[in-house]
């Protein structure tokens, strides 16, 4: 009877530790933000190429169940829609994406939504910056994502942990592909993200 009373109160005492951590986690100033960048051995033209490209996109990012262009028969989708669904630390992922600002060769900025509005999800943002160098490019992505159901709230920092290290490994899987590819001229045609 008292090693259950002991085990009893471990248990209670590891939940709790638990919940407080992530109560404290979940009101942190930078929840939901996420910063990544990574430097690339190419020109910024090439780097831009490989992240608005649906098809290129689908060799760096990892994981990938589903990516698509939007149906441009529904309002308010169209040339600039994507629905991209991923698996992120073992778990499904629906995101729509939405195109909301490209300079060519310099910045592409996504609206990202959840891919089932029904159960809340969430909505954000992420930004592609590129940063030319002489022989280099420096890519820095960030993202600020806001989580719509309680139960998302609280596991944000879980979450936002599991999202980073995912783009980071992406990022580097970008990086080494990129470098792995023979220079190649870029012609100046529109890509498929950046239209």
């Amino acid at each position: 009877m008292r090693l259950l009373t002991r085990i009893l109160q471990v248990t209670v005492a590891l939940a709790l530790v638990s919940a407080v951590t992530l109560w404290f986690g979940a009101r942190r100033g930078d929840r939901g933000f996420i910063v990544e960048e990574v430097t690339i051995a190419r020109p910024a033209a090439t780097v831009f190429r490989w992240i608005s490209s649906d098809e290129l996109a689908r060799r760096w990012i990892s994981d990938v169940v589903e990516l698509r262009k939007g149906d441009t028969s529904g309002a308010g989708q169209g040339a600039g829609n994507f629905k991209l669904v991923q698996m992120v630390s073992g778990h499904r992922v629906d995101l729509n994406l939405r195109v909301a600002h490209v300079v060519p060769n310099q910045e592409l900025t996504l609206l990202v939504s959840s891919g089932e509005p029904a159960t809340g999800g969430f909505s954000g943002d992420a930004n592609f910056k590129l940063i030319a160098g002489d022989d280099y490019t420096r890519l820095v992505f960030t993202s600020h994502t806001q989580f719509v159901r309680l139960g998302d709230r609280i596991f944000e920092p879980v979450l936002t942990f599991a999202t980073q290290r995912k783009i980071r490994g992406d990022l580097a899987k970008l990086k080494l592909l990129m470098e792995a590819e023979q220079e190649k001229h870029v012609t100046p045609h529109a890509t498929s993200l950046g239209r």
